[in-house]
């Protein structure tokens, strides 16, 4: 009987329930370890995200044997079951960790950014946390404070996942039951495939965080798993040496994409198709294989079976969803509390701590609940029941505390003097009462751009422009730029009604207007590439007066190496050219940078600032500066540079007089920008007309 069993499921390409693939429990410990690589930010593996592309193909090969073995038994598929046992696999261990990390975030973290947490708390709880992030535009391969609760966007889609393809699999397989090899749910599988998948690569270019978190887009990576079961019967026929060699493409795939890739390849997109076939050709070349080669199943003759199979990786995947939960909020957590960014060492310390963490996890909550006799003899009905309830409790608890939050003291009992701007400003040493924007409000603190509708988001293509001040004025400048541009509008909006000019308003977030020469014809957002060309082409047509140009640069743009540099000042140069040459053109240098947002700190340092305050040599891009000047020479275009009103000649403090300077790591507020307009006037006086003069003077 088992024999026949065996052969049964070679031709229907069913999965054993109890059968437990050596060679996939090796692959969950590699996918764990390269997202722990990853996110420690050893820059060993800066693709390691791929990880999470691995389980789900693997989740989606899994489930859908069980489901399809179910179906086609005597007993058929019992829906309560199955989300019973689902419930109890996932459940209990994210609750748990959410909860653990609430209470790590209490202790370490400050009330502003306390109150972000437990809404990442709240959303991971029910289930949404990828739809949040979405929502919030959160950036998962660049963002600089990320929630301690940003890994769970993948758990929320594998919940998903699980709601959705048990009824989707009923339904394709209740149209024609007797349809040979289960035909209508390959067909069904690979159209839903397919149209995730063009889903996928149209909202990769157009809206990057949307494609990243939401199931729809990532559905077909499941499905990827899904056809190698529904097909598996196929995989029985490769030949050993054939498998052998198909493993190790697989693998290569899976570890070379995370070595190669980085946060700035386009993801997800063309590019995932790399870990995701690789992943599916590591599953269907450690499958079985025919009577002559029994003897080695599931080994194939030198393939990658045997290495998957030893015992570290073993128990690496036996705890790979412990692991998983837990390695995450150890960073963010560890980093919130040294308020800065972790060194290697540390980094490494609390990687390997996670281990037994998440053994000890596995093996007193994630284990007894999957297959606890208590547990498994309960009725379905009570394990969905209780699947509902703790969640809801859970969130409710997060949701009352949030108002405790909420209503802590951001300021110090201190007020300061409100006065002019200088140069080399002194820092203000505590949060004064008086201090504008308050803390709270800070992020809010954008200005109009922001309110009105002017300021485009990054998944807008034609380019939009503003008009302010006189619109009959013989004098225009334009604006030109990404989120920074945005920043710079309220200064810029008081010079050019002190100048009676009018003022025209080319800017996106995330979307710079100086750009390296192949991001104006390709890039990973390619809503950024039309709007850069279509604006550029308005602003031909237009003439304005005067260009004015400023955008986020980073850090470390232009700093790594000689052929950075000479990419530059090419891309600097080329982007200078694309403006109309009747139209004098300046740059603004980027203002300073935080490594970690200067608002929560000081929610945390209220009545010592300078904890919050950093070097001005760590903060600015100087070699950058240079390379504008340099390539603005070539065009005869000038660079502003008003960092002397940011900084001192030794830090750049958040809190300046009464004004509190940014409302993240590199974002100005609007109130401070109002300040700067005097400066920014006075920097622009050779470039405008003065009152009584014409244009043309």
């Amino acid at each position: 009987m088992a024999h026949q069993r065996d052969n049964r499921e070679l031709r229907t390409g069913e999965t054993p329930r109890r059968t437990l693939r050596p060679d996939i429990q090796g692959l969950r410990a590699i996918a764990v370890l390269v997202v722990l690589v990853y996110h420690a930010d050893l820059g060993l593996l800066p693709g390691g995200y791929v990880g999470v592309d691995v389980f789900f193909v693997i989740s989606g090969f899994l489930i859908t044997g069980h489901l399809v073995s179910a179906l086609k038994s005597p007993d058929g598929l019992h829906l309560s079951s199955f989300y019973a046992r689902r419930a109890r696999r996932i459940l209990p261990v994210s609750l748990v960790v959410i909860a653990a990390t609430v209470v790590g975030a209490y202790a370490v973290v400050g009330p502003l950014r306390l109150q972000s947490i437990l809404h990442d708390a709240i959303a991971s709880a029910l289930f949404v946390p990828n739809i949040r992030f979405a929502v919030e535009q959160t950036d998962y391969l660049a963002d600089t404070a990320p929630s301690p609760f940003q890994h769970y966007w993948s758990l929320g889609v594998e919940e998903q996942f699980y709601l959705f393809w048990p009824l989707a699999l009923v339904i394709l397989y209740g149209i024609h039951r007797r349809w040979p090899r289960t035909r209508a749910l390959v067909v069904g599988a690979v159209i839903i495939t397919l149209g995730s998948l063009a889903l996928c690569l149209m909202l990769t270019t157009v809206a990057q965080p949307w494609a990243f978190f939401s199931f729809p887009t990532r559905t077909w990576e499941f499905g990827a798993g899904a056809l190698v079961a529904l097909l598996g019967a196929r995989a029985a026929r490769i030949p050993s040496r054939l498998a052998a060699l198909g493993g190790w493409v697989g693998l290569a795939a899976l570890v070379g994409s995370s070595i190669l890739f980085t946060s700035d390849s386009a993801y997800p997109g063309w590019t995932t198709l790399v870990p995701v076939l690789g992943t599916s050709l590591l599953i269907v070349c450690g499958t079985g294989h025919p009577a002559t080669d029994t003897a080695r199943a599931g080994h194939p003759a030198y393939g990658p079976t045997r290495l998957l199979s030893l015992r570290p990786l073993q128990f690496l995947g036996a705890i790979s969803y412990s692991l998983y939960l837990v390695h995450w909020p150890l960073l963010v957590l560890a980093e919130e509390w040294v308020g800065s960014a972790l060194t290697p060492s540390v980094a490494i310390a609390l990687m390997v701590l996670a281990v037994p963490l998440a053994w000890i996890l596995h093996r007193t909550v994630e284990v007894p609940a999957r297959l606890g006799h208590r547990v498994t003899t309960l009725r379905p009905r009570f394990v969905l029941l209780g699947a509902l309830a703790l969640p809801g409790v859970l969130a409710l608890a997060l949701v009352g505390s949030v108002p405790l939050v909420a209503s802590a003291q951001l300021t110090s009992d201190q007020t300061v003097a409100r006065a002019p701007l200088v140069p080399s400003p002194s820092d203000t040493r505590f949060v004064p009462q008086n201090i504008r924007p308050a803390l709270a409000s800070a992020t809010a603190d954008t200005g109009e751009l922001y309110t009105n509708g002017c300021q485009q988001t990054p998944t807008d293509v034609e380019a939009v422009s503003c008009t302010f001040g006189d619109p009959n004025a013989d004098f225009t400048v334009a604006l030109f730029g990404d989120s920074h541009a945005g920043r710079w509008f309220p200064a810029l909006e008081q010079v050019a009604e002190a100048h009676n000019i009018r003022l025209v308003t080319f800017t996106k977030s995330k979307c710079r207007s100086v750009e390296l020469r192949d991001a104006w014809v390709r890039g990973p957002n390619q809503s950024c590439v039309d709007w850069r060309v279509d604006a550029a082409a308005q602003l031909t047509a237009m003439a304005p007066n005067l260009i004015v140009l400023t955008n986020h640069l980073g850090l470390l743009a232009g700093t790594d190496g000689t052929s950075a540099k000479a990419s530059w000042m090419d891309g600097i140069t080329y982007s200078l050219d694309q403006l109309p040459a009747e139209s004098a053109v300046v740059m603004l240098a980027d203002n300073p940078e935080f490594a970690e947002s200067p608002v929560y700190c000081l929610s945390t340092h209220l009545t010592d600032t300078t904890e919050c305050a950093e070097p001005r040599s760590e903060m600015l891009n100087n070699e950058l500066v240079a390379i504008q000047r340099e390539a603005g020479a070539t065009r005869g275009a000038d660079v502003i540079d008003l960092t002397e009103y940011f900084c001192n000649d030794e830090l750049c403090p958040p809190v300046i007089g009464d004004t509190l300077v940014y409302s993240d790591e590199h974002h100005m507020t609007a109130t401070f920008s109002l300040q700067l307009a005097p400066a920014l006037d006075a920097a622009l006086s050779p470039y405008l007309p003065q009152p009584g003069a014409s244009a043309d003077d």
